[in-house]
C-alpha cells in the first residue's frame, strides 16, 4: 500500500520537467469569490516524486514526512470535491422557507460537518509531520526548504478546513435561531395557541462575514456564491500543492 501511495502522487520525471517550465498560476485568495478557473489557467497535474531510497536527512524527511503529508493534502482534495457538489444543494435548503430549520437542512449540514472534520484530520497529519524532530535540522538547506514548502501547504489546507468548520458552526446557529423564531409564538403561558406563526423571511444581507459565502436567500445567486466560494478554496490549495511540488521534486530526484 505504501509503495502504491507513492505512485499516486503524479506522473513521471518528464512531467516534472514540464512542470518546472510551466508558468506560475495566479493564486486565488480564500474568500474573494473568484470563480474557479477564471484565470484561464488549469493547475498542472502533480508529478511523481518517486521512490526515496537515500538515507540523507532530506531524503529521510521526504520518505517519512513529505510523501505522507502530500498524500494527506490530496486526500483532503478528494473529500472537498464531494463537499463542493453538496454545497449548492444545501444552498437550496437555505433559500427555501419550508426548510429553514427542519430535519432536511440539519441532515445536510451534518454531512458537511463530517466533511469538515475529515479535512481537519488530514490537516492534523501534516501538522504532526511539521513537528517532527527531523525538521529541526537547520544546517541542511534541503531540509529547510522542505519544511518551508510543507508549512506553506499546511497553511492553505488548514485554512480550508477551518473555513468549512466555521461555516458549519455559523449554519448551526442560524438553524437554531430559525427554529426559535418559527415556533416561539405558538406557546403563551405554557398553553398552545393554535397554529405556529411562521416568522417573516429576513431581509437579504448585502455583505457576508469574512471568509464566508454571501447568502441572500435567493436560490440561484446562493448556488453561484457557494460555487465561487468553494472554488476559491480548491484553487488556493491546488496552487499551494503545485508550489510545494516545485520544491519537493528536485530534492526527491536526488534521493533515488
Amino acid at each position: 500500500m505504501y509503495e502504491r501511495s507513492v505512485h499516486v502522487l503524479g506522473a513521471s520525471l518528464a512531467l516534472a520537467i514540464a512542470l518546472a517550465a510551466a508558468p506560475t498560476p495566479t493564486p486565488f485568495p480564500i474568500g474573494t469569490l473568484v470563480p474557479f478557473g477564471s484565470s484561464g489557467q488549469t493547475p498542472p497535474p502533480l508529478p511523481n516524486i518517486g521512490h526515496v531510497r537515500s538515507a540523507t536527512p532530506a531524503c529521510s524527511a521526504m520518505r517519512d514526512l513529505i510523501i505522507p503529508s502530500f498524500a494527506a493534502a490530496q486526500r483532503s482534495d478528494v473529500r472537498f470535491e464531494a463537499t463542493r457538489k453538496a454545497l449548492p444543494n444545501y444552498a437550496e435548503l437555505i433559500s427555501d422557507p419550508l426548510h429553514r430549520a427542519d430535519i432536511y437542512r440539519e441532515s445536510a449540514l451534518a454531512r458537511l460537518d463530517g466533511d469538515a472534520t475529515k479535512l481537519l484530520e488530514e490537516a492534523l497529519l501534516i501538522s504532526k509531520a511539521l513537528g517532527d524532530a527531523r525538521f529541526a535540522n537547520k544546517n541542511d538547506a534541503d531540509v529547510v526548504a522542505e519544511k518551508r514548502a510543507l508549512e506553506q501547504l499546511y497553511q492553505t489546507v488548514q485554512a480550508r478546513a477551518n473555513t468549512m468548520t466555521e461555516f458549519v458552526t455559523r449554519q448551526r446557529v442560524a438553524i437554531a435561531k430559525n427554529g426559535i423564531d418559527t415556533g416561539a409564538s405558538a406557546f403563551v403561558g405554557g398553553r398552545f395557541q393554535g397554529q405556529p406563526t411562521i416568522a417573516p423571511v429576513p431581509m437579504p444581507v448585502l455583505t457576508a462575514p469574512p471568509g464566508m459565502p454571501l447568502l441572500q436567500g435567493n436560490n440561484l445567486s446562493d448556488k453561484q456564491s457557494m460555487n465561487q466560494w468553494s472554488g476559491d478554496m480548491s484553487a488556493a490549495v491546488r496552487y499551494s500543492e503545485n508550489e510545494a511540488a516545485r520544491t519537493f521534486l528536485p530534492i526527491a530526484q536526488k534521493c533515488r
